[in-house]
């Protein structure tokens, strides 16, 4: 049966590792880490803060979305607390918080997103300038209702804008024309005539469109795209500008109209009651739509669009746009099929007149709070891999002092026997040789040197072993 100390010095080692490996390969393994980033457009000024939050989850670099329950979002500005914010991130990681700001944002702007009693974030939000009409770079749609480029010739000039500043296939679009005589008075009672290549001009089929200009030499047609490349001609004739006996004065303008590939097309028919719907209709299966609602002082809310099958081959669904949200706050809605707007078909539709008045921004990323989380999982995993360690060097110490204790114990064991045998009785009760002074010495030497070289042997062997599984368990 095994001593104290024999036992020790077997089970020791087995019971360090496996110790230690449970806390290093355990707690001390690589985790996700979960965090936010969150996205939107703040403008100086406006009484709204409308983020948009994204749950990611991250392991060895990958992300994927992070659906996070019940999320609180808090924030400042200029010192002021606004409104707090309670919700959920849905199954792709995306929720809408709005933090309503009686008093318009001022820098300094800080936001704060906590998980129970965890702060996912906090971090200052930059504020956007106000915005413009003449901003660059801005979406297609709404504010950008321009004349569009063609090539025109003749007597008479051609204006030619699309009404909301960009169409969607196959759901038509109204065409504006504005005719002017060479000198710049409006061409009144011009015929106008329209064709169309990929489109559908409405009410005529395929035959050219006969329009006649108002008292402001304007007129409007409506268009149904059925390509992403549609190409209208247009041929304009003013007889009562001519003198008689002269030519009648005439003009043209070729060009392609601004066809969104991709788009959600917002139906215009639910914009004109007393509370506006918006009615978004997607020519593709689409499970959802994001929408970012806003006016001259930015994003003033963002809302999640579930899309379903609609009995007309289209996927559709509504939203009813809040009260009050009509007084400045809710003049384009920028729609698009991921949380990023980043999609080419992300369209600003104008909900009302005003909506020229500004041109309207994709959400921005505004902070990422990945890198603190990956930080804080890194950290977790550190303590728990120097606890296993600790445990490890622990053991290990402990094994190298029970080998050094057994060491000793066997030396003078051994000693002692030698003794005996070289010039006592020995243990069956004779006598052995005497040797002399110096064989004595010479045996005893021996004796002692063997048994410690073994055990330095076995102690660096054992801190060896130990020192490679520390290095194996801390290596990610």
């Amino acid at each position: 049966m095994l001593s104290m100390p024999n036992a020790a010095t077997y089970v020791l080692p087995a019971l360090g590792i496996g110790i230690a490996a449970l806390a290093i390969l355990g707690p001390g393994a690589p985790r996700v880490a979960t965090g936010v980033r969150v996205w939107g457009a703040p403008v100086a000024g406006s009484e709204a803060l409308a983020l948009r939050v994204e749950g990611v989850r991250r392991l060895h670099g990958a992300d994927d979305p992070a659906a996070i329950p019940q999320i609180e979002v808090s924030a400042t500005s200029a010192g002021s607390p606004l409104e707090r914010w309670t919700g959920s991130l849905d199954k792709d990681g995306i929720g809408e918080a709005l933090l309503r700001a009686p008093a318009g944002l001022r820098e300094p702007v800080t936001a704060r997103i906590a998980l129970g009693g965890d702060t996912l974030l906090e971090r200052q939000l930059p504020l956007l300038p106000p915005l413009s009409g003449a901003d660059t770079g801005a979406l297609p749609g709404a504010a950008h209702a321009t004349a569009l480029p063609g090539a025109a010739h003749g007597e008479l000039r051609l204006q030619v804008t699309a009404a909301r500043g960009a169409l969607a296939a196959p759901f038509p679009e109204r065409v504006r024309v504005a005719i002017e005589t060479q000198d710049g008075t409006p061409a009144a009672g011009a015929r106008l005539e329209a064709s169309a290549v990929g489109a559908e001009i409405a009410g005529r089929g395929s035959d050219p469109a006969q329009i006649t200009t108002d008292a402001r030499g304007a007129a409007e047609l409506t268009l149904k795209p059925l390509a992403h490349t549609v190409e209208l001609t247009l041929r304009a004739t003013h007889p009562g500008s001519a003198p008689p006996g002269t030519r009648i004065a005439s003009g043209t303008w070729e060009g392609k109209l601004p066809v969104i590939p991709g788009a959600i097309w917002l139906d215009p028919g639910g914009l004109d009651g007393e509370r506006p719907e918006l009615r978004l209709i997607s020519p593709t299966p689409r499970p959802r739509a994001y929408v970012s609602i806003g006016g001259v002082r930015g994003r003033a809310l963002g809302t999640i669009v579930p899309l379903a099958a609609d009995g007309a081959g289209f996927f559709s669904g509504r939203v009813m746009l809040p009260d009050g949200a009509a007084s400045g706050e809710a003049d384009w809605a920028v729609v698009a099929s991921d949380p990023y707007e980043q999609g080419a078909g992300t369209v600003a539709w104008p909900i009302t007149s005003a909506a020229a008045s500004a041109s309207p921004r994709r959400v921005e990323l505004l902070a990422d709070g990945m890198p603190a989380a990956e930080a804080r999982e890194r950290a977790r995993a550190s303590h728990a891999r120097r606890a296993g360690l600790g445990v490890l060097t622990a053991s290990a110490v402990a094994q190298v002092l029970l080998l050094a204790l057994r060491s000793r114990t066997a030396r003078r064991r051994l000693e002692a026997h030698v003794a005996a045998a070289s010039g006592g009785e020995g243990k069956d009760g004779t006598h052995g040789a005497p040797l002399s002074r110096e064989d004595r010495d010479r045996l005893l030497a021996a004796v002692r040197a063997e048994p410690l070289l073994s055990a330095l042997a076995l102690a660096a062997l054992v801190g060896l072993s130990f020192a490679a599984v520390a290095a194996l368990a801390t290596f990610r």
